[in-house]
């Protein structure tokens, strides 16, 4: 049974980290400024999500800034939209979706990065299942995160667009982002599953055979994971932004480069509730590295990190626009914004003067113990 990280056990290791740093530097962590991230998804499982947590943490490139960052992970985008809207937190990172949702629902916020740019969500059904598209899903089931969650959104709107009634020709049950949701597959309670990447992965290291849809226009959208926070810390805090833009764009060198077991290691040291229960070492390893790979290769890592074609943290707009329009188009959203609404480039000149090579150097000779 795959023991998984909850809200709480998050807090506690994110704290446990800064407080490992604190003993090399206490005068340094006095100073440092307390910062909540919510994170819309309820655990974090694997070096998948290292360029927000467990690199930044675990390398001290948050403590760098002079942050004390605690991650609080929730049950869907929109939870975490809600708390930092509240002002309970400075920043929150998620798929992209819930942004245009939340900002579409009068939320002041925008994204000020996006880490994973290209789309990777997906629809997937048993390979033994006679459904052989997603059409074929009218009438039937799908199992989603979180009813708030951002996959939830990308895929109602693709079911608005083909004119199907949400109440009536299809019916959409959260069932969460581990075992339980592939078992519930398997069982026939949903006939596919909405999910992204590293958890399609975990259920592929579980044995599962996946036949994977992409309904238009999932293939031509990006901007599908950023960072975000209120409009307000932009014009007022435009360094605390800039602090977090550093840190998010160092991680993200680091992720492309270093070796991928020892990000593994990285990660199990600073989040050691993440470790699943049961298995082996080298199962334990293995699993790691699918959930990497899943998501590494959305992440556009040779045009943004190695050639420098594009910069770090930038999206197109025709891009940003594509999801937005889908969206909107079903009926997701009540308005299509200009692009400036929701993301600010503002703040890729403080992540493209990072020193990348000499990152990249760190990266590749990082050795976790």
């Amino acid at each position: 049974m795959r023991k998984a990280l909850t809200r709480r056990q998050t807090l506690r290791t994110a704290a446990g980290a800064i407080a490992t740093a604190s003993l090399a530097a206490p005068a340094i962590a006095q100073a440092r400024r307390k910062i909540v991230m919510t994170y819309g998804v309820q655990t974090i499982d694997g070096s998948s999500e290292s360029f927000f947590a467990s690199i930044p943490l675990g390398l001290g490139f948050y403590a760098d800034e002079g942050l004390d960052v605690e991650i609080q992970a929730m049950a869907g985008a929109g939870t975490a939209d809600n708390v930092l809207a509240a002002g309970q937190a400075q920043f929150a990172t998620h798929g992209s979706a819930g942004l245009f949702g939340a900002v579409g629902h009068g939320v002041p916020m925008k994204a000020f990065i996006c880490q994973v740019p290209d789309n990777f969500a997906s629809v997937g059904v048993l390979k033994s299942s006679q459904i052989q598209s997603f059409e074929q899903l009218k009438g039937k089931t799908i199992g989603i995160s979180a009813v708030n969650g951002a996959p939830a959104l990308q895929v109602k709107a693709v079911i608005r667009r083909l004119g199907w009634n949400l109440d009536t020709d299809v019916q959409m049950i959260a069932v969460g982002t581990s075992l339980p949701a592939l078992d519930a597959l398997r069982r026939g309670r949903v006939d596919a599953l909405m999910l992204w990447d590293a958890i399609f992965a975990l259920f592929e290291f579980n044995g599962a055979e996946f036949r994977y849809f992409h309904p238009d226009p999932f293939d031509q959208i990006g901007f599908t994971h950023a960072s975000y926070t209120l409009n307000a810390t932009i014009e007022k805090e435009p360094e605390l932004v800039a602090k977090m833009s550093r840190a998010f764009a160092k991680s993200l060198v680091i992720m492309a480069s270093a070796p991928q077991p020892e990000l593994a290691r990285l990660h199990f040291k600073v989040f050691p509730a993440s470790k699943p229960a049961g298995l082996s070492d080298a199962e334990i390893m293995k699993l790691d590295k699918m959930r990497y790979d899943a998501r590494s290769s959305f992440m556009r890592f040779k045009q943004r990190i190695f050639d420098r074609t594009e910069q770090i943290g930038d999206e197109r707009d025709e891009r940003i626009a594509a999801l937005r329009d889908m969206l909107f188009q079903g009926g997701e959203i009540p308005k299509a914004l200009p692009i400036p609404d929701y993301f600010t480039r503002q703040f890729l000149p403080v992540m493209n003067s990072i020193d990348v090579p000499a990152l990249i150097a760190q990266g590749r000779a990082l050795k976790v113990t």
